[in-house]
């Protein structure tokens, strides 16, 4: 199934390039401490390089300044043998490659994909920073949700933007933003009143949120006194609001 995931996107045959990448080259060039070296052992069974999408290989121009290096876009697999620890993952994977990086992990027959906002560093030009890390959970290829029907119906290379591949991988982003705000319980849309950056900003004030309730509800759990229980009822109950209010400006 992975293969027709990979078909419905439509990446032209000349950007196929299916390279091994192998786990030696993370434990030489990123910062790993014993808990990442173990999730890379325990956790990875392979990792391919599958497609490069470059100038020479599709007709879209780089885009290359001071702040950005956005010559190629590369799409690389990971096979995953547990998937507990894929985001720590994603994370090591996008600051050692410094190319714009689609990352697809694989896990009996279930995705999720991993875009990064990557900018060259003003203090090493020799060096990326990574800003912020994108992903919209697992996909059920066997079952996907309507909202997941609509997103792979939506992943397509030629309804990216050709302008440049910033714009191209901005595009990308964007329907892994929709995904994340469909699955907070409306459909999947692309062309909303709210902006891209406005989304990425409601999703992060939603997790925030989700969070607070969290940390109240386990404190109403260990809270004895009446009083304070009310007080942290109606605590809950205003971030409750405020969660749905949010979910409706998506």
């Amino acid at each position: 199934m992975i293969n027709t995931f990979y078909q419905q996107m439509a990446i032209p045959e000349s950007c196929f390039l299916r390279q091994k990448i192998f786990k030696k080259h993370f434990y030489e060039n990123a910062t790993l401490n014993s808990a990442d070296k173990k999730a890379f052992t325990d956790d990875i069974d392979e990792i391919h390089w599958l497609y490069t999408l470059k100038p020479e290989t599709i007709n879209i121009p780089a885009l290359v300044n001071t702040e950005r290096d956005y010559s190629e876009v590369a799409i690389v697999q990971v096979n995953l043998t547990e998937n507990a620890r894929y985001p720590r993952i994603a994370q090591i994977i996008q600051r050692t490659i410094p190319y714009p990086l689609l990352l697809v992990f694989y896990h009996k027959n279930h995705i999720v994909l991993s875009v990064a906002d990557k900018q060259i560093n003003q203090v090493d030009q020799e060096k990326i920073k990574v800003n912020d890390f994108y992903e919209a959970g697992w996909i059920d290829l066997d079952e996907p949700s309507k909202a997941d029907q609509a997103f792979i119906k939506s992943f397509v290379i030629k309804n990216f933007s050709y302008q440049n591949f910033y714009a191209f991988y901005t595009d990308m982003t964007a329907c892994i933003i929709a995904l994340n705000c469909a699955k907070l319980g409306g459909s999947y849309a692309l062309n909303t009143e709210c902006s891209l950056e406005q989304r990425i900003e409601y999703l992060e004030i939603i997790r925030q949120t989700q969070q607070k309730i969290q940390t109240l509800r386990a404190s109403l759990k260990k809270e004895t006194q009446f009083n304070h229980k009310l007080e942290i009822n109606m605590q809950i109950k205003q971030s409750q609001l405020t969660l749905e209010k949010l979910k409706n400006k998506l």
